[in-house]
């Protein structure tokens, strides 16, 4: 219950967003979408500076500290670009550890392409993403996409070149779950205004295309 409570006053700083960049290639959304991040400023436990953007590493990877001792532990933004510790990620290519990509769940690939260890260890390297349920970065063009934020259906219209939202997010979304948009229009109405999912909107930094998936509590 106290996760969700925190996952949900998260979401709901939406008027305020900062959009931090802090080096990382494949995050541009807002502070407040990352997980683990923690409030306020704390004494680095690798480094030993304050800084004012922390993460607890309890399920980070690491090797300065033990599985035993790291419940404590809190890692600054730039010990994590450092590589003092990572985090792992569930991408569609596989599950992304220390070890390297592994198929775990259905939606990993099965042959995925080779991708580079620097890519791999610049993603590590980057905060997971805050979700309901479970991380699932989005891929395209042999690559891993740029993280953008969340979007509501406005963000749809925004966005499209047409105007029309609904033809965006089809376009966005796996036909699996493509199902949420017309399922939350209300009957007799045109326009959708809200819905009770979390989309997370991906854009590949080659090409450009936008990609995103949902989930909710």
């Amino acid at each position: 219950m106290e996760k969700a409570e925190g996952v949900l006053q998260r979401r709901l700083i939406n008027s305020n967003k900062i959009i931090v960049h802090m080096g990382f290639l494949y995050f541009k959304g807002p502070r407040e979408d990352m997980g683990d991040l923690l409030d306020d400023e704390h004494v680095c436990s690798f480094c030993g500076q304050i800084s004012e953007m922390c993460f607890s590493v309890e399920y980070a990877i690491t090797d300065v500290f033990g599985e035993g001792e790291k419940d404590d532990k809190v890692g600054c933004v730039d010990c994590l670009r450092k590589g003092s510790f990572e985090f792992w990620h569930d991408t569609e290519y596989g599950m992304l550890d220390e070890n390297g990509l592994t198929k775990i769940y259905s939606h990993n690939m099965d042959n995925p392409p080779p991708i580079a260890e620097e890519t791999l260890r610049e993603l590590r390297r980057t905060p997971q993403i805050l979700t309901w349920q479970k991380e699932l970065w989005l891929t395209h063009c042999n690559d891993f996409m740029v993280y953008k934020g969340t979007w509501e259906p406005k963000d749809f219209y925004k966005n499209s070149v047409t105007g029309n939202g609904r033809d965006l997010f089809l376009a966005m979304t796996d036909a699996e779950s493509n199902h949420l948009w017309d399922e939350s229009l209300a009957e007799g109405k045109d326009e959708l205004d809200e819905w009770y999912a979390t989309y997370y909107a991906f854009e590949c930094r080659h090409c450009g295309k936008l990609r995103g998936n949902w989930d909710c509590d």
